[in-house]
């Protein structure tokens, strides 16, 4: 080879002699005057000077003379400068001079060794050819060197496409299989015209290199290769130019126009959203949940604490999922716009990415760079291959290859009009894809927090993303559609699992006083509303707060205290739950005050309130249906009234239902008006149940004479115990904690007892009645001018019967004084304020004991009859010595 005669020998190594003159004239040698008189002085030290005088002539040798005084006088005046003006700069050229002569014996240390290594080393033989072919020789082998190089390329291309795709490296990887195309058609090229060819050369390619075809057939496999495997690389989150250089790909190798490569992405892209699409929440749904159980009261029922984390991991992979599915549809329309849509003035990104595969050079175009990825170069591709070295023998052709692409065609333009139809089509048909595929995810939460924390992490999702605004907007209001449907699904499932379970605990409650009754006949509401509660005991194993035991037992005391009792509680905490859960979910929506916000909780609130006073009016119907069946039911117990008739009187004032519930104010009014009427029945069936049951338990009987000639100082004993029955059967009934609202109810139900009993005269009249009437007639005036009717019906009644022994006034004084004796056993039934009717003066503020006695004192001067001197005594009753007995004892 040439490059092995550049080594010269040592003796051509040292460089020749220069003259005097070339030595003067060289540039940059430093101090020229005495350099040359230090070079003639030394040319003329070394001549003898008997040769001087022999070989010269006398004016020569004078002329020697001159010039040797003349440069001695030079050096003198060069040597004062140097010392005088330039000595600074003589001592840093000296240290510069010191520093290059160690350099400088390095280097020639370092020759020294090279230049022994190479003269150890054997000469390379010598080539033998004739001087008369070396020409033909060079040029046969510089043809070879050609023919291999594009062997080469063409057995290395497999292993080269091999590892591009796998880096899915598609656009190398095309433009690589495209270049072999070239050196294929390159190689096989028998084209007699043309004297470049291999026949012409003198070289047989497919004669004497048959691997050339069958190589070609491997390497000619790779074209669907590429093609399937950069369309599927469209499905994965690349980036714009990515899938720019992918697109081109698919341009190069499948002839696709750019429409049709807008439809290749965008077709790709839905099949990677249909996968997204396709999770399910069922996929990953623990055996101990799944949605047809359901979450009893929004998620807010007793349920153990797992489940409450279940719930947050279904919600936070939900959201996921979601996000996802945005994700791909953001960045398929995003990627889309950056590759295909035109940037005012200048053109799409694949555009330009064409126009620069078809431009000459890069720095003449006018436009700016494109990227990278979806720039490339034959050069480039051949330089990072391997055996770069050994391509460099290719012809410039080849080395500056470019695939053909016809810019001016219609295959290579993409109108804006098409191509936004063609987005926003894809756009809308896979929004509307996730719009049904979130309603079947979000149907799995069952908590109105958990919608509106979905809603709140997707918003901030959306406003992030680089959507625009119009389709931000479209997304987020298919999002608060889809959560606004969910939240009113979770309602309207509360609402009627309140209704349900408020119908069957009603149910079992009637049942199970029914079956009390029959037990226990002794009984009595007082007595289950009076029953201890047992204290709370802690245990160790449960894992709950330690105070949770002792709120539950003092709410059940506080219960107690206003007239709740455990069965009462039971059915009313089924609605009460429902309404404060719902509650809270409102109170949750509307603690961030956003304009949106804002305004899907108004739509909420539009939208349940229909629901919520269905559910009012179906309870109310319920109720009617009850009331209805304990009315006309004979076998009804009074403890089933009573039961009903609590359970009106506190939906109607004391429970928070339908306050809480979310009725509109007219609805709210009509539930308590029916409610009321309602409870008003059932008092009026109680009032007719309890007067005909004490008339029944305290008949009268006929007069018995007997040896006693004692005349009655106040009613008789049927007529004591109905007052106290009726006193009774109020404290039964639950309304003596409300008094001032339940006075209408008392005094219509002592007025109607009183009537009953007036109407009920009997045949044969006797002092005792004419007591009775008495008495009546204190009570009736207590009452004021509200019974001014009953009141003189009595006087006039009293009037007609008194006997002449007997005066009114006698008996108006008995039947006062029996009342201020009698009247804390019957309180609940006499007016609370009405003292001032009985004609006694008001009690004093002072004295304790005239505060309880509100209806006067009684004499101490009455005449005591014990009950023993009015039963006749047993022959043994003197034998138990009552007034010896010690009573301490």
């Amino acid at each position: 080879m040439s490059r092995w005669s550049t080594v010269l020998s040592p003796a051509s190594s040292s460089p020749p002699p220069l003259s005097s003159h070339s030595q003067r004239n060289t540039p940059g040698t430093p101090y020229p005057r005495i350099h040359d008189a230090i070079k003639h002085q030394n040319d003329h030290l070394n001549v003898d000077p008997d040769e001087l005088f022999t070989r010269h002539t006398i004016v020569e040798v004078r002329t020697v003379q001159h010039r040797l005084r003349t440069d001695a006088d030079a050096k003198q005046e060069e040597l004062r400068l140097m010392v005088g003006e330039r000595y600074r700069d003589l001592l840093q050229t000296s240290s510069s001079i010191i520093s290059i002569a160690q350099s400088s014996r390095r280097v020639l240390e370092a020759l020294d060794e090279s230049k022994g290594a190479i003269l150890a080393q054997a000469e390379p033989p010598l080539p033998q050819r004739r001087s008369d072919l070396g020409g033909v020789n060079d040029r046969h082998l510089h043809t070879l060197q050609i023919l291999s190089a594009h062997i080469k390329l063409l057995l290395d291309a497999p292993e080269h496409l091999w590892r591009l795709i796998e880096r899915k490296k598609y656009l190398p990887a095309a433009w690589l299989f495209l270049l072999a195309g070239v050196v294929y058609r390159a190689l096989v090229r028998s084209d007699e015209h043309d004297e470049e060819t291999w026949n012409n050369l003198g070289v047989d390619v497919l004669g004497e290199f048959p691997l050339i075809q069958r190589q070609w057939d491997t390497v000619s496999q790779f074209r669907s290769q590429i093609i399937h495997k950069a369309t599927l690389s469209l499905r994965e989150m690349i980036s714009p130019e990515d899938a720019c250089a992918t697109l081109i790909t698919l341009h190069l190798l499948d002839s696709r126009p750019l429409s049709d490569t807008l439809s290749a992405l965008l077709g790709q892209r839905s099949k990677a959203l249909q996968l997204n699409l396709s999770w399910r929440v069922d996929d990953e749904t623990p055996a101990e949940y799944s949605t047809t159980t359901g979450l009893v009261m929004n998620g807010h029922a007793k349920l153990p604490s797992s489940n409450v984390s279940v719930r947050r991991h279904y919600t936070r992979e939900v959201t996921q999922a979601i996000q996802r599915t945005l994700g791909t549809i953001s960045q398929t329309v995003c990627s889309a716009r950056r590759i295909f849509q035109d940037g005012g003035d200048n053109s799409s990104l694949i555009v330009h990415a064409l126009q620069s595969i078809q431009s000459e050079s890069l720095e003449s175009s006018a436009d700016p760079l494109p990227p990278t990825k979806t720039y490339q170069s034959t050069h480039t591709l051949l330089t990072n291959l391997t055996s770069s070295a050994h391509f460099q023998l290719l012809p410039p052709s080849l080395r500056s290859y470019r695939p053909y692409v016809d810019i001016d065609s219609s295959s290579a333009h993409l109108s804006q009009a098409q191509f936004v139809e063609k987005l926003q089509d894809w756009f809308q048909h896979s929004a509307g894809q996730w719009r049904a595929s979130t309603k079947v995810w979000m149907s799995s939460i069952q908590s109105v927090r958990e919608v509106w924390t979905l809603r709140s992490s997707i918003r901030r999702w959306v406003a992030s993303s680089r959507l625009e605004e119009q389709e931000k907007s479209q997304i987020s209001s298919m999002q608060d559609d889809l959560c606004h449907e969910r939240i009113l699904d979770i309602w309207r499932f509360e609402l009627a699992h309140a209704g349900e379970a408020f119908k069957t605990q009603l149910g079992l409650t009637l049942s199970s006083i029914s079956r009390q009754e029959q037990e226990t006949r002794s009984e009595t509401p007082l007595d289950i509303l009076f029953r201890p509660t047992p204290a709370p005991i802690l245990s160790q194993t449960l894992k709950v707060k330690p105070d949770t035991p002792f709120h539950k037992y003092q709410a059940t005391l506080k219960g107690q205290l206003v007239g709740r009792t455990t069965q009462l509680d039971e059915v009313l905490s089924t609605l009460e739950q429902c309404a404060r859960t719902i509650q809270q979910d409102f109170t949750h929506i509307m603690g961030v005050e956003i304009e949106a916000d804002t305004a899907m909780v108004e739509r909420l609130t539009r939208a349940y309130q229909p629901a919520a006073e269905s559910t009012s009016a179906g309870i109310v119907h319920m109720l009617e249906c009850i009331v209805v069946d304990v009315i006309d039911n004979s076998e009804n117990s009074i403890h089933d009234i009573v039961f009903v008739a609590q359970l009106l009187d506190s939906l109607m004032v004391s429970s928070n239902f339908i306050t809480q519930i979310g009725c509109g104010q007219s609805a709210m009014q009509s539930f308590k008006v029916k409610t009321a009427a309602l409870h008003d029945r059932m008092i009026d069936r109680w009032r007719d149940c309890t007067i005909t049951r004490i008339f029944r338990e305290n008949k009268l009987h006929p007069p018995k004479h007997t040896t006693i000639a004692t005349v009655p100082s106040g009613p008789s004993p049927p007529l004591f115990r109905s007052f106290l029955s009726l006193s009774a059967a109020i404290q039964q009934l639950g309304i003596v904690r409300h008094q001032p609202r339940w006075d209408t109810t008392i005094q219509s139900t002592l007025q109607s007892m009183i009537t009953s009993w007036v109407d009920n005269e009997p045949q044969q009249l006797d002092e005792q009645y004419l007591q009775d009437l008495a008495f009546l007639l204190v009570v009736v005036d207590l009452f004021g001018s509200v019974w001014a009717d009953l009141s003189q019906s009595l006087e006039e009644r009293l009037k007609t019967h008194i006997y002449p022994t007997l005066a009114v006034n006698d008996l108006r004084r008995n039947a006062t004084e029996y009342l201020a004796r009698t009247q804390t056993l019957f309180s609940v039934l006499l007016p609370q304020a009405s003292h001032g009717n009985s004609g006694n003066p008001p009690p004093d503020a002072g004295d304790k004991l005239s505060s309880f006695l509100l209806f006067g004192t009684p004499s101490s001067s009455q005449q005591y009859h014990s009950a023993i001197e009015l039963a006749k005594p047993s022959s043994r009753f003197g034998l138990l010595l009552v007034g010896n007995m010690d009573l301490s004892t």
